[in-house]
């Protein structure tokens, strides 16, 4: 297939012959992108999310362009280029769809968020009807606009592409209104509706703040909190960057003067076959950087989360790099669940041990309770209480007064097995007056009478 080579022509314009910046940074970072962004997209294939799958395999074929094009096309030394046969073709096929199946998946996703956050339906089981009519209102949003924009480009297509310095191929298209109506509209319409999903899902997410975890669980999203808020995350901010972008574009070519169509002047054979190539002077369309922003805008929500932690821990270990990085051998990058188990093991020994310890040493206790300042075993240390309020007891036992002048001696606890368990204390001590009396070594303790039937306070050394 035969094919010509033309110029256009510019005053004052100077080739870029070199390696401009552009030329250097775009595949780069795009090379960058592609590596980042791909385990998010596996993580997705995997788990059968359509929509999310299907944005992030966009903006990796779309930055896979940016790095072949500018590898390919790098500076204005045209007499140098490829001709771009058959790569160009399907690449300008690809730019187009690539727009419109970014706008299509971010409407799947935020259509599924506002659902997922509607409360005025009842959360039931999905049956298996509903399942296939949700799954193929996502396929044909996902790939029915791109299909469509493939077909009908040959409608408004008087070229088969052309060639731009860095940029690569581009999509040729016609200057008439059918090219307006057919192409330009589509993604600005497409914006929309996703965005009234996107302000729908903030405005739910802000009315239901409190109760959204609940209401997140109660629904058959199956979505958890940390994945609902990353893909409430990229579709917005994907909506914020495309529709405004896409509006710009429309006005642009709607204002741009219009030529009539004619069939016949766009499909002639003689001008198809022509490439018109177009030193830019190192400079590069603003599309390419939105590629390439909407990459990093992926990674930061999908690539930094725990699913996509144990995912390189995975393939890192398979490798076999776990000798040259022992860290991952640690059991933080193992699953979520997996380290709640552990730590839960761990948990239940340590209270196990606590309790034992604490079990054991309340039971060595003397005293009817835990020592207090109404407790006579801290006031009066040789004193032995007979508590009306208590089980009845054994006789009290004497304990004799040092000698003046030598501290007391320690008390010696009993073996465990002759220790009583503790009684349970009154909730009212009428001898707290009693309790607060000072004490006197070797000195007579106040006695109360026994006709009067009050407990008796006293023991060897008292009278």
């Amino acid at each position: 297939m035969s094919s010509t080579n033309s110029t256009a022509s510019m005053d004052a314009f100077v080739p870029e012959l070199g390696l401009s910046p552009a030329a250097v940074a775009i595949p780069l970072l795009s090379l960058f992108t592609i590596f980042l962004d791909f385990p998010a997209f596996v993580w997705h294939i995997k788990n059968r999310n359509l929509p999310a799958g299907s944005l992030i395999f966009w903006i990796l074929v779309s930055n896979l362009m940016n790095l072949v094009n500018a590898l390919l096309w790098p500076n204005d030394n045209i007499p140098t280029w490829f001709s771009g046969t058959i790569l160009c073709d399907i690449e300008v096929k690809l730019d187009l769809a690539a727009t419109l199946a970014v706008v299509g998946s971010v409407l799947c996703i935020t259509r599924a968020l506002a659902r997922a956050l509607d409360t005025s339906k009842p959360a039931i089981s999905a049956t298996g009807q509903q399942r296939f009519r949700r799954n193929l209102l996502d396929c044909a949003l996902c790939f029915g606009p791109p299909l469509y924009i493939i077909v009908i480009h040959y409608v408004v297509q008087p070229s088969r592409y052309y060639l731009f310095a860095i940029a690569g191929c581009t999509p040729s298209v016609d200057d008439s209104w059918p090219s307006i109506a057919l192409l330009f509209i589509w993604p600005p319409v497409l914006c929309l509706p996703a965005t009234y999903y996107a302000l729908l899902t903030f405005h739910r997410l802000r009315k239901y703040r409190r109760a959204f975890a609940a209401i997140l669980a109660a629904s058959t999203s199956g979505l958890t909190r940390s994945r609902f808020l990353r893909l409430f995350t990229v579709a917005f901010i994907v909506v914020a960057i495309v529709l405004p972008v896409q509006s710009y574009i429309l006005y642009t070519n709607a204002t741009f003067p219009q030529l009539p169509y004619s069939w016949a002047a766009i499909h002639d054979p003689a001008a198809w076959h022509e490439i018109v190539m177009v030193p830019t002077a190192g400079a590069v369309a603003f599309d390419r950087w939105i590629r390439i922003a909407l990459g990093v805008v992926v990674f930061a929500c999908f690539g930094t989360g725990k699913d996509a932690t144990r995912m390189y821990t995975a393939w890192l270990r398979a490798l076999g790099l776990v000798r040259l990085f022992p860290s991952l051998r640690r059991s933080s990058l193992l699953p979520s669940h997996t380290r709640r188990l552990r730590s839960a093991g761990r948990d239940t020994l340590k209270d196990k041990a606590a309790s034992l310890f604490s079990s054991t040493f309340s039971r060595s206790s003397l005293s009817t309770a835990s020592l207090s300042p109404h407790d006579p075993a801290h006031s009066f240390p040789h004193a032995v209480v007979d508590d009306a309020y208590s089980a009845p007891a054994s006789p009290a036992s004497s304990i004799e007064h040092p000698p003046a002048g030598k501290p007391d001696p320690a008390p010696v606890r009993p073996a465990a097995r002759d220790r009583a368990p503790a009684p349970v204390p009154p909730r009212e001590d009428p001898w707290s007056w009693f309790y607060r009396l000072p004490r006197v070594g070797g000195a007579q303790v106040p006695r109360h009478d026994e006709e009067r039937g009050d407990a008796v306070v006293g023991g060897r050394g008292c009278t």
